[in-house]
């Protein structure tokens, strides 16, 4: 069973409790099977923790999330002394099948409903130099949880949601600079979205990419899928269009002379390939926008 924590980009994961704890004795962990989440951050000291068959060693300023319906237990290791926060909660969903499995490109993504339904596992053990600010933001958590507000759980699970995006940025990020071929495979992909921006306004040509980049096409092709979840063509049209909506809402061009500067053959085939990303026709999609006259 996969032991990662996942979270979704539509839905906030539902704070349980949160509180903070310090055993003065060696301690055990509980042996016990969850329904819930839990995230883990050790303040001070070291906890002793395994799940299913993995042993963990949670040293201070690190953080450890475990999945519900796994075995947790331990033994009598963790240090007197030790102190630590804990989070537990319910994650937004375990049906993933129509979620994609990497979050949206900024540069090309348009803001419908499908944009936010993605999902990413949050870093399973680790640190980062963000974790030196954790302590002192889930002690305001934790206080926060003490004063019943109305919607006050809403707002801290929004807060906790916000927390664990921010580390989960901060510490990809410290993990990608230590992994050499990812690092590799993001450099591709960033050479790429470049390269593509640069030539909007024209149709895509594969031979001239990989001679721009001086890699063969296959290796840029699959590299930059399995980062970005599209495919090369895909990305282009997308910014292609999303050119396109920029001028709609922000120029008096009618739908022939956006067709014109983006390059396609007539306005015609700009539309049908306008409708197959966006859903509806350019005239359709520039009648939303509120415009002076």
């Amino acid at each position: 069973m996969d032991s990662f924590v996942y979270l979704t980009g539509d839905r906030f994961p539902m704070v349980r409790d949160i509180g903070w704890n310090q055993v003065n004795d060696i301690y055990t962990h509980h042996d016990r099977i969850l329904d819930f989440d839990v995230f883990v951050f050790v303040t001070k000291g070291s906890m002793q923790v395994v799940e299913g068959t993995t042993e963990y060693i949670i040293n201070e300023k690190e953080h450890l999330f475990l999945k519900k319906g796994l075995h947790h237990w331990g033994r009598p290791e963790t240090l007197p002394g030790t102190s630590w926060f804990w989070v537990h909660f319910n994650s937004p969903t375990n049906d993933y099948s129509t979620y994609k499995e990497q979050s949206p490109l900024p540069e090309i993504d348009f803001f419908y409903p499908d944009h936010y339904a993605y999902r990413f596992p949050m870093p399973k053990y680790g640190t980062s130099p963000f974790h030196r600010t954790l302590e002192n933001r889930l002690q305001l958590l934790v206080e926060d949880f003490g004063k019943p507000t109305e919607h006050g759980m809403v707002q801290l699970s929004l807060q906790v949601y916000q927390l664990f995006l921010e580390l989960h940025k901060a510490t990809t990020k410290a993990w990608s600079k230590s992994t050499e071929n990812v690092g590799k495979g993001e450099a591709v992909a960033g050479r790429v979205m470049t390269y593509l921006k640069q030539h909007t306004n024209e149709d895509f040509d594969s031979e001239q990419l990989s001679s721009h980049l001086k890699l063969n096409y296959s290796y840029v092709s699959a590299t930059f899928k399995s980062q970005a979840g599209l495919s090369i063509i895909e990305a282009h049209t997308k910014l292609r269009i999303n050119q396109a909506i920029d001028w709609m809402r922000n120029t008096s061009l009618n739908v022939s002379e956006i067709s014109e500067r983006l390059g396609y053959k007539n306005p015609y085939y700009f539309s049908r390939v306008f409708k197959k990303v966006i859903g509806q026709s350019p005239s359709a999609y520039m009648s939303h926008f509120y415009k002076s006259k």
